[in-house]
């Protein structure tokens, strides 16, 4: 009797293939060549037979996922044999693969679905569908090409009513072509970047003795001086303000005019600046100051101090240069 198992397991194959979410967009087509065996000849008819046949197949398919396929070919189980009447045997199949990956390169998969087929047999034919299930083995050998050893079964082709009818084990060589496939690389996560510091304002003020720098009512430099202004550049350097300004505020002692004094602290204020700009500070971002005896450090102390040498000695606090930085400084990770 017939085994009428085809629609069944088509409809297994059809809905296997379809439980994936998520297709791999990877189309691939095939042949193969091989071996085919008619089981079921010589029971039936007792005679000398023939069950040995060379088969064929093409085939193209649809890989869902990497563990799931539906695949639609055309099928030549060869040419077999029953007293020199030929039995042969060839159709279309429709199933669903299913595949287990072994590794980058192997994968096992077994099969299952249906082998419409056509059957010439003595002296005359049939149409029908048979259950098919096959195992296979493919190796991937680059991103187009895969080669694959794939066993079928295929159940009662023939008519049993016209007194002959086989079971059928082909066993084919395939060559695989995947035209859209990539190898499939996991997106790595790109580390969250780190924040950038906010940077930090720079407001620094740096004051020197007009005493170091230059001579008792004098605003030319003293060696002494060029050395304290050398020192006072790299400190401005490593402080590293960006879009920054410089402020050179001079001041005197209350020895003297007011005009006087006005006029020698704006004068030392300006040596300072012009020194500061010939180490490598932007002219216009350096300004003067003069403000003569004004915001005496020493305050009163210096009031009951007739001597003028003395006097000179008190109050040399007094007689200083400033000069105020601000800007802001990049902070670095």
């Amino acid at each position: 009797m017939k085994i009428n198992m085809a629609p069944t397991l088509i409809a297994l194959a059809l809905a296997a293939a379809a439980t994936t979410a998520q297709a791999a967009d990877d189309w691939y087509g095939g042949m193969g060549a091989g071996w085919a065996y008619a089981h079921n000849l010589d029971d039936v008819h007792g005679q000398d037979t023939d069950k040995d046949a060379t088969a064929l197949n093409l085939f193209g398919g649809y890989n869902f996922n990497q563990n799931f396929a539906a695949e639609l070919g055309y099928l030549y189980a060869g040419k077999a044999g029953v007293d020199g009447t030929d039995f042969k045997t060839q159709g279309g199949t429709l199933s669903g693969i299913a595949r287990l990956p072994l590794g980058d390169i192997f994968s096992v998969f077994a099969e299952g679905g249906a082998y419409f087929n056509h059957v010439n047999g003595n002296g005359s034919d049939a149409n029908g569908t048979a259950p098919l299930a096959g195992l296979g083995l493919t190796a991937k050998l680059s991103d187009l090409i895969d080669v694959q050893a794939r066993y079928r079964y295929l159940w009662n082709l023939g008519d049993e009513q016209k007194t002959w009818e086989s079971d059928m084990s082909v066993a084919t060589l395939e060559l695989v072509l995947h035209p859209n496939r990539t190898s499939y690389v996991a997106p790595v996560a790109a580390p969250a970047p780190e924040p950038v510091p906010e940077p930090v304002v720079v407001d620094k003020n740096f004051a020197l003795s007009s005493d170091v720098l230059f001579a008792f009512g004098k605003s030319s430099l003293k060696p002494e001086g060029v050395a304290a202004l050398n020192t006072l550049y790299q400190q401005i350097v490593d402080v590293q303000p960006k879009d920054g300004s410089a402020v050179v505020v001079g001041y005197t002692d209350r020895i003297g005019s007011d005009a006087y004094n006005l006029k020698l602290s704006e004068a030392r204020a300006r040596t300072v600046a012009d020194f500061l700009v010939g180490k490598g500070l932007p002219a216009g971002k350096v300004s003067i100051e003069g403000r003569g005896e004004a915001n005496p450090v020493t305050g009163t102390q210096c009031d009951g101090i007739k001597a003028k040498a003395k006097l000179i000695a008190c109050l040399a606090p007094d007689r200083r240069v400033e000069v105020r930085v601000t800007g802001v400084q990049q902070v670095t990770q």
